[in-house]
């Protein structure tokens, strides 16, 4: 995704807007740009033809993922390699096309004290993963269009810029070192998910996650002897117009909400609607960049926190049950020659997603790793990632027939999630904007006595995806 390196909101403080030497003062020029993307995708993936319907019973998939067993009229038919159980069970495609796209609004004006001001839209056409019946003869389609990012801001050379709205943080991606991701789709970090599948509709396969663009206020500052600071806040984990509370009853739904019934289930976000108890997240970033003898460096370290919702009871009685979100970056990178190395590693109080832990809970570490090499149109690379997190809490919340908050241990013990992956791939520029892309991706998720795919018999403790992506991106 295309970042506007100028950038900053509409709110200021006066020290932006003191008086400065007359310029010329320019109205806002709108420009259009975005991207289109159209890949071939080639996936194997552990469970991918678990497809079970709901309320048909559970079949053992063969490892050709042929249909194993049809139920027509009642009256099960035997097919080859049919297994114990009746049920309907069926193989995904292994094979696909996915295109996507984004139109990018810029806004850029000037004030006549030389103040750079505008806005940026972008506008995505992916907002579901799937189509989502709403009755009987309608549904909403995959290319739904929805807002990825958008902000306003306001810029000075001497003071830095300010941006306000639907935007990365300092530590979220705005000012970050060590992550290599300018080849093929990115790695790890691209386009693969447009072919991973959730088993039993769980985020198990799916890349690491980020902080989200979550609306928040952002200072960036400008460079002083190589060095530049920034720093953002956001009340919540949610974007967008209005605040999610049509009324005043307590629900997670609510982004004002500091207590509701169930919030200790949304340390982690929910997928799609967001979900989440994060309350109050700053972030805080210093970064270095300069050369020496020839090789351009950077060197960023920056920290993560945030407050959490409180679990509300049916007594209305409020208990927290959240650690704080606290984690700690740092990142490095070097290029030369057309050579980019670079690693990052974070630390901290947090679970996969960033999401909140539960009080007793084991912090992250994750560890990352990138190179990428170009010459000419060519670009190869490849980047890895482990991470260890607590994944399902030792700790399950509920409450019992008084409404009391009770705390029961999981008769599993800690659980421990491990997400290791990597990604190598390239490309090739056609004409300027216009790429051939190839990339390959493993990801694997491994939790200890924790089902990651319930739809098959058994336990299912590690999953794997891997994905062979092979088309063309065109950026405008």
């Amino acid at each position: 995704m295309r970042k506007i390196l100028l950038g900053t909101t509409a709110v200021v403080g006066a020290a932006l807007l003191a008086p400065a030497v007359a310029e010329a003062q320019e109205a806002p020029t709108v420009r259009i740009g975005g991207f289109f993307r159209a890949y071939y995708g080639n996936t194997q993936q552990s469970g991918r033809n678990s497809t079970v319907p709901s309320g048909l019973a559970n079949n053992t998939s063969p490892a050709d993922g042929n249909l194993r067993q049809a139920i027509v009229a009642g009256t099960p038919t035997t097919e080859t390699n049919v297994g114990t159980n009746p049920g309907h069970v069926g193989r995904l495609s292994k094979n696909d096309f996915s295109t996507d796209a984004e139109v990018h609004v810029f806004v850029n004006g000037k004030t006549a004290n030389g103040l750079s001001y505008g806005a940026v839209i972008e506008i995505a056409f992916n907002q579901q993963e799937g189509r989502n019946i709403v009755q009987q003869r309608a549904s909403t389609g995959k290319t739904t269009a929805s807002i990825d990012e958008m902000y306003a801001f306001v810029a000075s050379p001497m003071w830095g810029q300010i941006r306000f709205g639907d935007e990365d943080g300092p530590v979220g991606g705005l000012m970050n070192s060590g992550v290599i991701t300018n080849f093929g789709t990115g790695g790890i970090y691209g386009d693969r998910e447009s072919f991973v599948s959730r088993q039993a509709n769980v985020r198990t396969t799916t890349s690491p996650g980020s902080l989200g663009d979550n609306t928040k206020i952002i200072y960036l500052s400008p460079q002083f002897f190589g060095f530049d600071f920034g720093a953002s806040f956001a009340f919540n984990y949610n974007e967008g117009e209005d605040t999610g509370c049509p009324s005043n009853q307590s629900s997670g739904w609510c982004d004002s909400s500091y207590a509701f019934t169930g919030a200790a289930s949304f340390g982690v976000a929910a997928a799609g609607p967001n979900m989440s108890v994060r309350r109050n997240e700053y972030q805080g970033a210093l970064r270095w960049r300069g050369s020496l003898a020839g090789v351009g460096l950077s060197v960023t370290g920056g920290y993560v926190g945030s407050g959490a919702a409180k679990e509300l009871s049916p007594l209305n009685v409020q208990r927290s049950v959240f650690q704080p979100l606290g984690v700690w970056q740092v990142g490095a990178q070097a290029s030369a020659y057309g050579l980019t190395v670079g690693a990052q590693y974070e630390h901290g109080a947090s679970n996969f997603f960033w999401g909140n832990l539960l009080k007793g809970d084991r912090p992250m570490d994750q560890f990352f790793a990138g190179a990428s090499y170009t010459v000419g149109p060519f670009t190869i690379g490849g980047n890895y990632l482990i991470q260890t997190v607590e994944g399902a809490s030792r700790t399950t919340f509920g409450y019992n027939a008084a409404g009391v908050l009770t705390a029961t241990p999981n008769a599993g013990g800690a659980a421990l999630m491990r997400r290791l992956g990597y990604g190598i791939g390239a490309n090739y520029r056609l004409a300027p904007g216009l790429d051939i892309v190839a990339e390959y991706s493993s990801y694997t998720v491994a939790e200890r006595g924790r089902d990651l795919d319930p739809s098959n018999p058994g336990v299912q403790d590690r999953n794997t995806a891997k994905v062979f992506i092979l088309g063309t991106r065109l950026a405008f």
